[in-house]
């Protein structure tokens, strides 16, 4: 029968049958047999293990999994522990809860956990009311924590917490909390430890509740997916009045700031967003630089696969051979060196998207293999036994001539009949005039927080050589010229002297009569006054930039 009632007077003091296991200097308690590598204490066998190792283990264990879960984890351990002991020394004992109750701190001072003694202990079932106050002079957990992360300003004995909740709890029946009030670890003269029933504190140890409730890694990341989940649902919401595209997915996903919106993208965009509806495989045809990855990343994340993997593959570069190998993976012991079993790209793409670039440089043999996956949804890792499932939608990429690839042979007819289901042709920033100031600015901005330099502005002269530039390397180009330019600016305005060199060289398609003052002198400065260098970077023949020098009176 559990006690209902039990007040401080019951602890005055220990009984002879506790007091006899730590008067004086005793050690009849602990037994050794190094030759059999035995070590028992109370009849009880175990190890030692020096405070500096279980210094270690903690300074990695909050390294791996942050000061909250380590916290959660070591008071949720401590009170299995506490509730163990509190089991055998009711057994022990004979169902004496004063005795069972002593016992904790008697025998945590023969271990070494600590030197305690009770300042307060009050319980009364009939009233739900708990009040015990546990002084601890000595704590080797305070120790531990001190030596494996100096300067701490908080409560850090969260496993002897746990060991105190956890004894008392089983031996009254009751969910008890403890809390550490002071600590050893940050100069305090001892530790200090309430305990309470649960009912009897407020949010200040909701910690405690949530670690004796705790989530795997998988359930927290469930979680927070949810949640960035819902923050997206509601920005989609809020944004809805300028465009129902202008959702960002990890901070890097805009399709308007991406494609943007002139003419010659209009089509593309409203096709995009009909596809994102659709679970259709793409194609997407541009010249490099274009945005083809972004555009596949846009529509995968703007999809109902957006929760689920996206997977990139580039086909250039790698053997026939080892692109089948990535692509569809292999068994161990499939071929010599196989050692450990491959999952392949269009596996690891299960219930997601998976992004071909360059997708005319697959040989025939592997997008045959790529068809007959898409046809059956099975896929074959080299080795394997059995076909296994996969739920893929397919979005390829690539800068060849559709019509001129399957007519060479490097595209199967069927496989592009395949792909061509859903096709998006990227037309490049040169054809799309009003995009690029527009990108421009976009791509500023986003330079303006990465490097600290918000009071950066494009000068007029600036946006002028930006518009007339050709941009053969397209929106990549485009890129990383403006943080090229943010980055060597020496102070609030770009000029066209932050610009890189091949910039002037592309722009020129204009009569010489256009060019301007403040350009022959960024050329110049470029050239170190180079005359034969500044007309050749400009397109003009020197004798025509020595008469627009002079028309301008540079010297």
């Amino acid at each position: 029968m559990r006690p209902a009632r039990l007040s401080s007077n019951v602890f005055l003091e220990l009984p002879p049958i506790l007091a006899h296991y730590v008067e004086a200097d005793r050690h009849l308690w602990i037994d050794g047999n190094p030759r059999r590598g035995r070590l028992s204490m109370l009849n009880r066998l175990g190890k030692f293990v020096d405070l500096e190792a279980e210094a270690v283990e903690r300074r990695h264990l909050i390294q791996m999994m942050g000061v909250e879960r380590a916290r959660g984890l070591q008071y949720r351990m401590g009170f299995e522990q506490g509730r163990r002991d509190a089991l055998r020394h009711i057994q022990t004992f004979s169902e004496n809860a004063r005795l069972a109750l002593q016992a904790a701190l008697v025998f945590g001072q023969l271990q070494g956990r600590f030197v305690a003694e009770t300042k307060v202990f009050e319980f009364n079932l009939d009233e739900s009311t708990l009040h015990r106050e546990v002084k601890l002079t000595v704590c080797s957990e305070a120790a531990i924590q001190s030596m494996a992360r100096s300067g701490w300003d908080e409560c850090v004995c969260w496993n002897t917490a746990g060991y105190l909740s956890g004894h008392v709890s089983e031996i009254l029946e009751r969910h008890v909390i403890t809390l550490e009030t002071s600590c050893l670890a940050h100069g305090a003269e001892a530790c200090n430890f309430v305990s309470r029933l649960d009912a009897e504190f407020d949010s200040g140890a909701d910690w405690v509740r949530e670690a004796m409730q705790p989530q795997s890694f998988e359930q927290e990341i469930e979680k927070r997916d949810q949640l960035i989940e819902n923050a997206q649902r509601a920005a989609r919401r809020a944004q809805a009045a300028l465009s129902n595209m202008n959702n960002r997915h990890r901070s890097d996903l805009v399709l308007e700031t991406v494609v943007a919106d002139s003419d010659a993208m209009t089509p593309v965009v409203q096709r995009a967003r009909q596809l994102m509806a659709t679970e259709a495989p793409i194609i997407i045809t541009g010249e490099p630089g274009t945005g083809k990855e972004t555009l596949a990343r846009t529509i995968h994340y703007g999809s109902d696969r957006k929760r689920r993997p996206f997977v990139q593959m580039d086909c250039v570069g790698m053997t026939d051979s080892l692109v089948d190998q990535e692509l569809f993976g292999y068994e161990k012991d499939a071929f010599q060196g196989a050692t450990l079993r491959h999952t392949g790209a269009y596996v690891r793409a299960h219930g997601g998207t998976l992004f071909l670039n360059k997708v005319c440089e697959l040989s025939i043999e592997t997008q045959g293999r790529l068809l007959k996956a898409m046809n059956t949804g099975t896929v074959e890792p080299q080795g394997a036994e059995a076909p296994i499932r996969a739920d893929v939608r397919i979005i390829a990429a690539t800068q060849e001539d559709l019509r001129e690839a399957v007519e060479t042979g490097a595209l199967r007819q069927d496989f592009y009949y395949a792909l061509a289901v859903g096709r998006l042709d990227l037309p490049p920033l040169r054809e799309r005039q009003t995009d690029i100031l527009r990108l421009a600015e976009d791509f500023l901005r986003d330079f303006q927080k990465r490097y600290g330099r918000a009071q950066v502005v494009m000068s007029g002269s600036f946006k002028k050589v930006v518009m007339d530039c050709a941009w053969p390397g397209n929106v990549r180009q485009l890129r990383n010229v403006i943080e090229h330019a943010v980055i060597m600016s020496g102070g609030g305005e770009l000029t066209p002297a932050d610009l890189p060199e091949e910039i002037l060289a592309t722009r020129w398609t204009r009569q010489p009569g256009e060019l301007t003052e403040e350009v022959i002198r960024a050329t110049l400065s470029k050239t170190h006054n180079n005359r034969s260098r500044a007309a050749q970077l400009l397109g003009v023949g020197r004798t025509t930039l020595w008469r627009s020098m002079k028309r301008y009176g540079i010297e």
